[in-house]
């Protein structure tokens, strides 16, 4: 692999795709842990049935649990964290010029079917830049990776290369995500399958889209971005960070009023 060549690669389109960087175990394990998650709840409620049946069946009929697995998934599963300062991955990222690379947002897991969401963009993110919503350094990278096999039929990420030299489009978050006004025919699109350990590295200012899901498989997927501490723009900015979390009032209320 000639980092050096990646390098400019990444540069000039705003997207990398590697095949096999990570060993396929390794990855296929987030997956399970994640699975493991909701697994816990069927088994409280009882549910039957093939794992996406579970998974809708948990949906439909118990929503705010529904919604709890997923907040713990994104927010403590540990072979998320683990695997997003992975050394392999952090020694890539520098050689790819993050001289400082850090992490600018919590770890992201996604769990994508339309059976499993209220709306669209629950599932299937519009034209986007991600630089918009994290303000992060000029050459700041997302890493996505999927954590199973993936065709087309899962609707893979679908990229732009060469968007990310137009800049940013826009200055607006809706949904939690910068959408864009972009004409699809001015840049190729590319959209590949990928398979356990592969990893695509883009810039934060490429647009992209989900891909439709044609199937009726659950595409589970992650990503994690990293901006660069040393980036003169970034450090004369003062590093902004957009990004606010913090408790839910409302749900602590209920708890205590649950349980008093």
């Amino acid at each position: 692999m000639d980092r050096l060549a990646l390098k400019k690669e990444l540069q000039e389109q705003g997207l990398i795709i590697l095949p096999g960087f990570f060993d396929p175990q390794l990855i296929g394990q987030i997956q399970q842990a994640a699975k493991a998650i909701f697994e816990i709840q069927f088994k409280r409620f009882g549910i039957q049935g093939d794992y996406l049946t579970q998974m809708q069946s948990l949906f439909v009929h118990h929503l705010e649990e529904f919604i709890a697995c997923g907040k713990m998934i994104q927010s403590g599963l540990i072979e998320l964290y683990q695997l997003a300062v992975n050394p392999d991955l952090m020694a890539l990222l520098k050689d790819l010029g993050l001289s400082h690379p850090l992490m600018c947002t919590r770890p992201v897991l996604f769990f994508n079917h339309p059976s499993l969401a209220k709306s669209e963009h629950f599932y299937k993110t519009p034209l986007h830049q991600d630089w918009t919503s994290m303000l992060a350094s000029d050459d700041s990278v997302v890493v996505w990776l999927p954590l199973m096999d993936l065709d087309i039929a899962h609707g893979p990420v679908v990229f732009y290369p060469g968007s990310h030299k137009l800049g940013p489009l826009t200055d607006r978050i809706e949904y939690g995500f910068a959408e864009v006004d972009f004409d699809r025919s001015s840049f190729p699109r590319v959209q590949k399958s990928m398979k356990l350990g592969d990893v695509a590295i883009f810039s934060t200012l490429l647009v992209h889209e989900s891909g439709v899901i044609t199937n009726d498989d659950i595409r589970w997927s992650c990503h994690f971005r990293y901006t660069n501490m040393e980036d003169p723009t970034f450090i004369e900015n003062g590093f902004p960070h957009p990004y606010i979390y913090k408790p839910s009032q409302e749900l602590i209320d209920k708890y205590l009023h649950k349980n008093s």
